[in-house]
């Protein structure tokens, strides 16, 4: 059967390892997924499905030719398992690459734009088992940006297989279909063929923002499933760029640099951790520079693994300058490439190589910032050098400990539904090997808590330890008080003391620790780049107003600078400003920066009434399959008196979500969300769900505050008038 469009010789590949079909698992699969398609799309589709083993061939031996012509299809579908990703196998080495690089190079590439707005890969994985960091990087580093699969796993404790068509979704903590994932591949499949039918080929800002849906719902995940202890010390003292509030390319400053993530080129993809540390040292290094506007973290690493023009990601930054670099190993050492470009019209102002050992980071960081301010002709007097030198350490041995462990750390908060303690226990190893190093390191303590955090709010149910919560409770507490008793200012343990009094049982003195912090000349250090919790307790402590003023300054020097958007947003919603808030969103959502605002938009339009708009966005999003989405759909289905639908939606999400007991209360009624409210205020430490929904809606909480006594007790302390 010919593929439905000329020059190509199937429609659909299908590629797995043989043994993943040992159970007949891939058959099984194929068969029901061209059983749907025939239900879904009306012209036939045709399906390259190889029974034919070919794992274990390596690039010496016989290939079959024929191969290739069938690799020229429309979708490629991987079988993901926990052997994919076997560097030496032929469904590796001779589908799987071999198809992402023809793609890449055909009429239509690789990545393309549907109709609703969205891109989508022409790579549609389909995922049986939990990845691995070590799979899940190789992965991730061939496709250059996240994995997005439909997943096909059945998870119970200790569990961890495909899921079959007989699996009870009740019993899966999952609680997924397999039906129900098999019509998502067939609706997915029907919406790539449409846009190959009518490709969009003009570029714009708007679709450059689109390609940098990978990074966004990566990082959305992790603000919202991860509620991580983020306290980290800010990046540098923030130079930033005037504002704009439409689609046009944001002004440019005439010396504005943005630093790209550096690109990891060598063979095992296993040096991305010191360049995203190279990173940000030279990001760290130029911010302290007077006379020089340079973009935020967050918005350069928008477009890690992003294969964009310099000119287009000038464009979305407001900058006139990009500096760039990868790594490659060499022999025992690194081989690190740095060149500074002129936007507008791609000259190399300055570029060099340098062959280092991983321990000199300080020194190349201070070499390469030091000749880009030189190429810029920006003056460096002895107090700048002096701090462009800041690391938080001196030690390189244990900075490079420390990112190794933060790398882990991110894998951590990447997966779909739940935290993964068990890679957090892993960081935490490099955190305490860094903290020997360098006893007065404040960030390894920061991150070293975040793993004691999670496990106590049970953010993993998969995850199992014979640590008490009592335990971990102490430990989380240790690791504060370590980075409060090491900061190098003032205003910085002032700054950790919030966190530390957030997480306590008593919140007597929390407004003077707040206000001593908030109140201060560096509150814009701390409070823009602030963890994502915080910001919604003080606001529904009535800090509000001092929060969205900090962060208003920041945005009209840095328009990119996603955090500060979300906080004024928030103010907003905690005001009931519900249309204000989504003018609000529109705007942030303009910039690279737009994780953490979906939700909410979803949220403020189900406040004011658009439940088909809103669950038809949700339909739309690529994403939806995600527990924060099952409770807005579920409250969007309990408002159209839908509640039997709405009640099997519910099973599905996750009480971290911030929208739980909304859903709870909008499904099941206040009984039980006041049960639910009982439950999370017994834990030993402070649960987010409580007090997201005072900021969200002080004036119509979805339990009440009689069910939380500890929590009611917390807030009279702070001077919240509760009643008793």
């Amino acid at each position: 059967m010919a593929s439905l469009l000329p020059g190509f010789e199937y429609d659909i590949f299908i590629s797995y390892r043989h043994n993943d079909n040992l159970s007949g698992w891939v058959a099984e699969f194929v068969k029901a997924l061209q059983e749907e398609l025939a239900a879904t799309i009306k012209e036939p589709v045709s399906v390259y499905f190889d029974t034919n083993p070919h794992d274990g061939l390596l690039e010496t031996h016989n290939v079959d030719k024929s191969l290739e012509g069938k690799l020229k299809c429309l979708i490629f579908i991987p079988i993901i398992s926990q052997t994919y990703c076997d560097l030496k196998s032929f469904a590796w080495q001779h589908e799987f690459c071999a198809f992402n690089k023809l793609a890449k190079e055909d009429q239509f590439g690789r990545d393309i734009k549907l109709s609703n707005g969205n891109v989508a890969s022409r790579i549609l994985p389909i995922k049986i088992h939990d990845l691995d960091a070590e799979d899940k990087s190789i992965i991730e580093a061939e496709i250059g940006g996240m994995l997005r699969a439909i997943e096909f796993i059945y998870r119970e404790p200790g569990v961890n297989r495909p899921l079959k068509l007989t699996d009870n979704k009740s019993d899966n903590l999952n609680k997924t279909d397999y039906r129900n994932q098999v019509n998502k591949v067939a609706n997915a499949i029907k919406e790539i063929i449409a846009a190959l039918k009518s490709p969009v080929v003009k570029t714009t800002r708007t679709a450059i923002n689109q390609q940098l849906t990978t990074n966004s719902a990566r990082n959305k995940k992790v603000l919202l499933t991860s509620f991580a202890l983020l306290f980290v010390v800010t990046i540098g003292y923030f130079v930033y760029q005037q504002r704009t509030t439409t689609n046009e390319q944001l002004p440019s400053i005439d010396k504005s640099i943005a630093v790209l993530p550096f690109v990891d080129l060598s063979e095992q993809k296993d040096q991305g951790w010191f360049g995203d540390g190279l990173t940000e040292e030279i990001l760290n290094s130029l911010a302290h520079l007077k006379g020089l506007s340079v973009s935020s973290r967050t918005s350069s690493f928008a477009f890690k693994n992003k294969n964009l023009r310099i000119q287009d990601i000038a464009d979305s930054l407001g900058v006139n300058y990009i500096v760039e670099g990868s790594i490659r190993k060499s022999g025992n050492g690194l081989r690190i490439t740095a060149q500074l470009i002129r936007a507008s019209d791609g000259f190399h102002v300055w570029s060099n190589t340098y062959d280092r050992d991983a321990t000199d980071i300080f020194v190349l960081q201070k070499e390469i910032a030091t000749r880009i301010a030189e190429s810029l002709d920006i003056s460096l007097d002895k107090k700048a050098i002096e701090q462009m030198q800041w690391a938080g350490t001196t030690s390189a041995e244990a900075y490079l400990a420390f990112l190794k462990g933060r790398e882990l750390d991110d894998h951590a908060h990447e997966r779909t539904r739940f935290i993964d303690l068990a890679t957090l226990k892993r960081a935490n190893h490099y955190y305490e090997e860094s903290s020997r190093l360098d006893p007065d390191f404040v960030n390894p303590y920061l991150y070293h808590a975040d793993f004691f955090l999670h496990y106590v709010l049970k953010d993993d149910p998969l995850y199992k330890d014979t640590l008490t919560d009592q335990q971990a409770y102490i430990l989380f507490n240790k690791d504060l008080a370590s980075a409060i008793a090491r900061s190098k200012e003032t205003s910085q343990a002032d700054y950790y003391r919030i966190p530390q009094t957030m997480y306590s049982n008593n919140w007597t003195n929390f407004r003077s620790v707040i206000e001593k912090s908030l109140l201060s000349e560096d509150a814009p250090k701390h409070f823009t780049y602030q963890n994502f919790d915080l910001s919604s307790l003080l606001i529904a402590l009535g800090y509000g107003e001092k929060l969205v003023e900090i962060n208003q300054k920041v945005l009209l020097k840095d328009p990119t600078t996603g955090e500060a958007s979300r906080t004024i947003i928030f103010y907003l919603m905690h005001l009931g400003k519900y249309e204000e808030a989504l003018s609000e969103i529109l705007k942030a959502s303009l910039t690279p920066v737009r994780y953490g605002i979906d939700d909410y938009k979803l949220f403020a339009m189900i406040q004011l009434g658009k439940l088909d708009e809103a669950y038809e966005l949700i339909l739309q999003d690529p994403d939806q399959d995600y527990f924060t989405y099952y409770d807005l759909k579920a409250i969007i289905l309990a408002k159209q008196g839908k509640f039997e639908e709405a009640t099997d939606i519910l099973k599905m999400t996750h009480r971290s979500s911030p929208f739980y007991l909304f859903a709870v209360n909008a499904v099941l009624g206040r009984q039980e969300a006041n049960k639910e409210a009982a439950a999370m205020d017994k834990k030993i430490l402070l649960d987010f769900p409580l007090f997201r929904s005072l900021f969200l809606a002080p004036n119509n909480l979805p339990y009440d505050l009689s069910a939380t006594p500890n929590f009611a007790r917390r807030l009279r302390q702070a001077g919240v008038a509760v009643p008793l």
